[in-house]
């Protein structure tokens, strides 16, 4: 395990050195709550205000990205030609990509602390108060799940750049159907029906339930659902991953 750590802590420099993996992670939801819950003020009642709203979605819509940069922290070509040496060691092949998960987890799980703690403490953002545990856990949950997926995307594709593109138009739709950026219950049952299939509007949903209701019962399904996709993620890249493909 001294070898994984030793990787780990490279995989987390590599990351720590790309500005703009941080702006993304940190500056893009913060912007985004800010811009968002000043034009839509007024929208949302007096229980839930714009900055409640989007400062939960906008975050969201962040973590679900982070399968781009696991994938762009696993092939981006700076990265690859560093690690070359990793490759050739005397290491397990599933330190490799396994890292890589691992670090992208770490990285953005601190950046999406700063980012509610920015949010809460400028904007009003609710967090669930005495709840916030169970609300930072779902998106822990979601963070590890999208991390596990950029690099699985990566082990099929072998490319950065196919997966990334792939990932971002995925993102994008996921986050439309899960409600992120506007309710799709107000266009009728079908539209409804059809958000449904995001597992972002699952995360959502329970946050929202947390937060205002103390309602716990989407805690454990979700907790379930997302740490079984996660290994299945992982199994995966064991199955498709080469060390030759990273090269």
């Amino acid at each position: 395990m001294s070898r994984f750590w030793i990787i780990l802590k490279r995989d987390l420099a590599n990351l720590l050195k790309s500005p703009v993996l941080l702006q993304f992670n940190t500056l893009l939801p913060i912007l985004l709550t800010l811009i968002l819950g000043f034009l839509c003020q007024g929208n949302y009642g007096e229980d839930i205000t714009s900055y409640d709203y989007y400062g939960i979605t906008m975050l969201l819509f962040t973590v679900i990205s982070v399968s781009v940069s696991a994938a762009n922290g696993f092939m981006e070509k700076s990265i690859k030609a560093c690690n070359l040496r990793v490759i050739y060691s005397p290491i397990k092949v599933s330190y490799i990509y396994l890292s890589k998960i691992v670090a992208t987890f770490l990285y953005t799980s601190v950046c999406f602390m700063l980012v509610i703690g920015v949010c809460k403490f400028f904007m009003g953002v609710d967090y669930g108060g005495k709840n916030f545990g169970y609300v930072l856990l779902l998106i822990l949950l979601l963070d590890l799940l999208s991390a596990a997926l950029g690099v699985m995307f990566c082990c099929i594709f072998k490319s950065e750049e196919v997966s990334s593109q792939i990932l971002s138009m995925a993102n994008n739709v996921m986050g439309i159907l899960g409600g992120l950026f506007f309710q799709l219950d107000g266009l009728g049952k079908a539209a409804s029906t059809i958000s449904n299939i995001s597992p972002v509007k699952w995360v959502l949903v329970g946050i929202m339930k947390v937060i205002y209701d103390g309602d716990l019962s989407f805690m454990i399904p979700i907790t379930i659902i997302f740490l079984s996709v996660t290994v299945l993620l992982t199994f995966i890249c064991k199955l498709t991953f080469r060390t030759e493909d990273y090269v």
